[in-house]
């Protein structure tokens, strides 16, 4: 009894305990990074990813609480960073920790992919001809690490031609159709490979286009001269001369403005690398609207039947003779209205002849009604 009544007294003499105030030591720590990239490759070294937080007091440590990071990568201070080198999918939990002890995590996932070679050069040309140097052709690739090298790992190249690096060429000596791959490898095994096909031929130059159609006078005109069988065809006039107006360019272009019609004929020559063809044209240039009608004179020719026409020599009243008196002048006829023979004024006119002849209705109806009612009045004598 006498110890639980001690043990009250104290309780009830003991004050209560106040609350501290909470100051900058006592804040949450918070990550206001992002995380760090997603997808890394093979053989890449990466930027240092700095992890960057707010709240409790610096400095801050960073490190793995969980899971782990791409081998070849670290954390040092509060960045990551390195170069992956085992491809794998990695899951891991950064935690960033001021001087009190007071964190903040952040969970992030990293892919670590093989790096993927990619050939970005286009294929070799085609087709070739026998004797001729062709410049090196070089294939490019991207992705990987450097240094790749270039290989045949089927088929194979026309024979007089190599690989030398990551370019091949040469002078092929043997006619046919040659199918080989290409592989491009980078120093890590890594590769890409093209598949291609040369066709070594015989060079011979040959036109393959038709004849030019016909041009006009001052109109523009253009037609395309073309050929095939040799490398670096070239074209030019070789005979004749061209149509005035037209010139003719070494892409084979013949082009311009006729100035004059006729027929032309002149000599167009194709010369390759090696061989040459010619083509003899005959053009023919037509006149500019060759149906358009002449205009006719303006102005008024009289007709013969007209009477306003100028009395002729032969007409006896157009020269009077000496001493007789002369000739009355000819009263000029009133115009005509278009499309009638009636004159448009004068005595025979419509407008004339409509009012005469009203007249005469009017005339005729009072002589009718006149002899009407005399007949009605009319007593026969007894």
């Amino acid at each position: 009894m006498a110890l639980t009544m001690a043990v009250a007294l104290l309780l009830g003499v003991a004050q209560p305990a106040t609350a501290q105030p909470v100051t900058a030591a006592t804040e949450t720590v918070t990550i206001t990074s992002g995380k760090p990239r997603s997808v890394m490759v093979i053989g890449q070294v990466y930027a240092i990813h700095t992890v960057e937080a707010t709240g409790g007091t610096a400095p801050y440590v960073l490190s793995v609480v969980s899971g782990s990071l791409p081998p070849g990568m670290l954390v040092v201070g509060t960045s990551l960073g390195g170069a992956p080198t085992t491809v794998g999918t990695y899951t891991f939990t950064l935690r960033m920790t001021d001087q009190n002890d007071l964190f903040d995590e952040q969970t992030a996932t990293i892919e670590v992919r093989q790096p993927k070679v990619v050939i970005t050069s286009g294929k070799p040309r085609s087709p070739m001809y026998l004797g001729r140097v062709y410049a090196i052709h070089t294939v490019e690739a991207t992705g990987g690490a450097a240094p790749y090298g270039l290989s045949v790992v089927s088929g194979s190249l026309p024979p007089g031609m190599l690989v030398v690096g990551t370019s091949l060429g040469g002078a092929p000596t043997t006619a046919g159709t040659y199918t080989f791959t290409l592989r491009m490898t980078d120093k890590n095994g890594l590769f890409d490979e093209q598949d291609a096909t040369v066709v070594v031929a015989v060079a011979a130059t040959a036109f393959t286009s038709g004849e030019p159609p016909a041009a006009t006078v001052g109109k523009h005109y253009s037609f395309r001269f073309t050929a095939d069988g040799d490398s670096d065809i070239v074209f030019a006039l070789a005979a004749g001369a061209l149509p005035d107006g037209l010139t003719l360019d070494e892409k084979g272009r013949l082009s311009g403005t006729p100035g004059s019609a006729g027929t032309f004929t002149f000599t167009v020559a194709a010369k390759g690398h090696s061989t040459s063809a010619t083509k003899q044209v005959s053009l023919t240039v037509a006149a500019r609207n060759p149906g358009t009608p002449t205009a006719s004179p303006t102005g008024w020719t009289p007709a013969p039947t007209d009477p306003t026409a100028t009395p002729t020599a032969s007409d006896p009243a157009a020269t009077p003779s000496e001493g007789s008196p002369a000739a009355p002048q000819p009263t000029p006829s009133p115009s005509k209205a278009s499309g009638t023979w009636l004159p448009a004024t004068g005595p025979g006119s419509p407008l004339v002849l409509l009012l005469l002849s009203v007249v005469a209705f009017s005339i005729g109806g009072i002589l009718l009604v006149l002899a009407y009612n005399r007949r009605r009045t009319f007593t026969p004598p007894e």
